[in-house]
This record gives structure tokens, sequence and C-alpha cells, in this order.
């Protein structure tokens, strides 16, 4: 071939590369695994990754450990890496035999302010939740980063801290921007911007280092480059959670699980991020009382709530189920406790495919199935181990039933681990521990998408 015929060719194999190079930098990294907690990655996958953060190096309310659950018939080896807000580094490899459990407690491996955990599995079917030393809290570990995280609720007040544990599992540093928005509106204090946390590194923000004496606080943490795994850890009195947050905001959001029981405290948080005032309704389900729904008003960079508990327009009677509507997207959480400490809890997304265990020890006061949609969908359920028990069931539009009531094969899920799977993804399974008022201790299921 002729230079000459070679010339238009060579023109237009550069100019490919060029378009495809542009589309390459414009591309967004993806906001949010499909399969957050390792529940829906394949038996058969070559390796897995999980990522935890969250947990305290000093012996109080944050010290815990994480718990590695394997849902598979095959012994899984985990090579786990456990790293401090120091940058020091421990590692330990641990077996973890088919549909058994094995616990790694960062403390006893490195000490520390602050922990993150990174375990590398042989294989698929492995998934992990941190659990506190008391039980009472606890969070799914994750499968990736994210480069948006939403959290709202968080307070600084005298007696309370509010904190963002953030744990990069790339192999380069992030960086990131932390703003904040509270009932007085809009605030990024300057040292909460360019923040930078390195490779494999870990490091907690303290939020009333710069918002002092404040409640209901929502925060955005914008991840400028890189992807990070956080999780929001409040002290409010003698209460402590961990909270997953979300990486997006929603119109929609679904709180099947709200205590309206005597003496305890329920309020749904709300964050406004928008530049428009919007309108968020709680529609309110509590047999046999019809509530008139609850609505709010929240300005533009602002927060604010909603009270189901107490309410004199929400009779005192046990669970509620909560959907919440708004005119924009926003994002929420349910602070739920008593006068003096509350626990924060941050609605979840629908799914197919949910976990329940009982990682604490205590059991559950409630566990139910909820499904969001306007047409009906089958649910099935499968304990794990032996014996395998099964049973489905069909759950009507827009409606929640509790587990033990339609599946009957099962009288406690106490010491129990079952997979719930949904025929359409609308699915949400909710689950409260034991508590002092009933039902304020909400804790996140694992979900496979």
């Amino acid at each position: 071939m002729s230079s000459s015929r070679r010339r238009p060719l060579l023109v237009v194999l550069a100019l490919v590369l060029v378009v495809v190079g542009l589309i390459s930098s414009l591309a967004k990294t993806p906001n949010s695994s499909t399969l957050p907690g390792g529940l829906g990655v394949a038996t058969n996958a070559e390796s897995t990754a999980l990522y935890c953060t969250g947990l305290s190096g000093d012996v109080g309310p944050f010290e815990g450990h994480v718990v590695f659950l394997n849902t598979t018939n095959a012994v899984r080896l985990v090579q786990v890496q456990v790293v401090n807000d120091l940058g020091q580094r421990a590692s330990i490899k641990v077996d973890v035999s088919p549909h058994g459990t094995q616990l790694v407690s960062p403390i006893m491996l490195l000490k520390g302010h602050s922990f993150a955990v990174e375990a590398q599995v042989n294989g698929g079917g492995v998934v992990a939740n941190e659990v506190t030393r008391t039980g009472m809290a606890q969070v799914p570990c994750t499968t990736t980063g994210v480069t948006n995280w939403y959290g709202a609720g968080f307070d600084t007040l005298v007696g309370s801290s509010g904190e963002l544990s953030i744990y990069n599992p790339t192999a380069t540093p992030a960086v990131f921007n932390v703003a904040a928005y509270t009932a007085l509106g809009y605030s990024a204090p300057a040292p909460f911007q360019g923040l930078t946390v390195g490779a494999h590194s870990q490091l907690e923000i303290n939020l009333g280092a710069q918002i002092v004496n404040a409640t209901n606080i929502g925060v955005h943490v914008s991840v400028l480059r890189g992807t990070v795994v956080i999780v929001g850890v409040q002290q409010s009195g003698a209460d402590v959670s961990l909270m997953s947050g979300c990486s997006a905001l929603a119109t929609t959001m679904w709180l099947p699980r709200v205590t309206t029981v005597t003496n305890a405290l329920a309020q749904i948080r709300i964050a406004n991020p928008g530049p428009l005032a919007v309108t968020v309704t709680a529609h309110v389900t509590l047999s046999p009382y019809t509530i008139a729904p609850q609505s709010l008003s929240v300005a533009p960079y602002s927060s604010g709530e909603i009270i189901i508990t107490p309410n004199s327009a929400i009779p005192a009677n046990g669970y509620a189920s909560v959907t919440l509507t708004s005119s924009e997207p926003v994002f929420s959480t349910l602070a739920s406790g008593i006068s003096g400490g509350i626990s924060l809890w941050s609605p979840q997304i629908p799914g197919r495919a949910f976990l329940i265990s009982d990682f604490s020890g205590h059991g559950f006061n409630a566990a139910t199935v909820t499904n969001t949609s306007s047409h009906s969908i089958s649910v099935q359920f499968t304990t794990l181990g032996q014996p395998t028990l099964t049973g489905s069931a069909t759950l009507a539009p827009h409606s929640t039933q509790n587990i033990l009531s339609i599946f009957s094969a099962v009288t406690t899920l106490s010491a129990t681990t079952l997979m719930v799977n949904s025929s359409a993804p609308d699915l949400l399974v909710t689950t409260t521990l034991p508590s002092t008022p009933t039902g304020v201790d909400v804790v996140a299921t694992l979900n496979g998408r």
C-alpha cells in the first residue's frame, strides 16, 4: 500500500483514539456497587474484597469486631489487613468454614484511635459485618468505595459526637470535600475542603471540630479523586450508632419499622442539599388507625425533622410503617431512642436479595419484609446450615409483613442466618434489635441488590 493511501487511514485511527480518550476522561466512576456487601458475588468468583471502617481502637463504645460469614458450602480463606489512623498495619489469615463465621477484633492486632479492615477472600460468597462491643450498633462491610456519600442527622451537642470514618480502598490517594446542612443553612468549613486520605489508609473527621454544638447535621462528602468507604459514627449520650449513609439523593424513602411506643423518641431527619425549598411528607401506616400525612417544608441547603414519636397525631401503638416522599431529591435518617440519646439509621434501597444474621447474638425484636411496588411480588426464604429450611410467600403491593408470620418453618431468628430473595427488585428487609423502649435500635441488613 502506498504512503498516500496509508495517510487517510492513519488520520482516521488518530481521530478514533482522540475520541476514545475524550470519552474516557469524561467517564465517571460508578457511585455505588450493585453488590455492596458481597452477597450477590458468584460463589465461583476468583476473589472478593471487603472493606470495613468505623470501629474504635480505644476501649469504649465503638470498640468491636468484624464478623465474616461464609454463605457457601466450601471453606474460604480470608486475608485480613487492619490499618489504624496512624498508618500502622497488621495482618492475619483466617479460614471460614462452610456456613460458618469468624470474628476478627482489630484492637487485638493493632493499637490506635480508629481502624479500617480490608479483607481479600479466595472466592465469592463471604460477607462481613461490623459489630460494636455491646452488639447494639452494627453496619455491613462493603465491596467498593463511592464518589458521593450522604448522611443526615448527626449531632455535635454537648454529650454527643459525630464523626466520619473514611477508608481509601484504592492504590492512589483520594481527595474529597465535606459540606454540611443544618437548620441555619449551608456550611463548608475551609479545613474540610481538599482533604486527602492516602492509599489503603484510614482517617476520622470530627464534625464537632468545625460545626460546634449543633443538631441534625446533614453531611455530603464529594470525592474529587478516587473512591472512599465511609461510615457515620455517632455517639449520643449512652447510645452509639454506625450509619451506612447513602450514595445518592432520593424523592421516595421507606422506613418500615418506626417505633411509636411510650417513652420512645423517633424523628425523621431530612437534609435538603438543593437550591429549592422542598416539601417532605411522611405517610404513616399504623393499624388500626388512620393517620393524617405529616408534612414539613425544608429550606434550601438546610435540614429539618418530622417527629413521629411523641406526636399527638400518632397514637402509641408499636411499630408504624412510614413512606417518605419529597418534592425534590433529599437525604434522610431515622433518629430513634430516648430523650437522653438517639441512634441513627439510613433508609435502605430496595433490591432482590437480602441476608439476615444474628451478628450481635441478641436476636431480633422485629424482622419484616416490605413490598415497595404497586404490584405483588414473590418472596423466597432459605436458612443457611443444616438442616436447610425453605419457604415462600406473596407480598401484596405496598405491604409490610413480619417474617415469622409468613415463614412458618422457623420460630425464631436468634442464632439463625436467613437468605431472603424476591421475584422483583422491590423488596426491603428491616430488622430491629431487642431494646427498651421497644424498636429504637434499627440495624441495616445485607443487601445484594
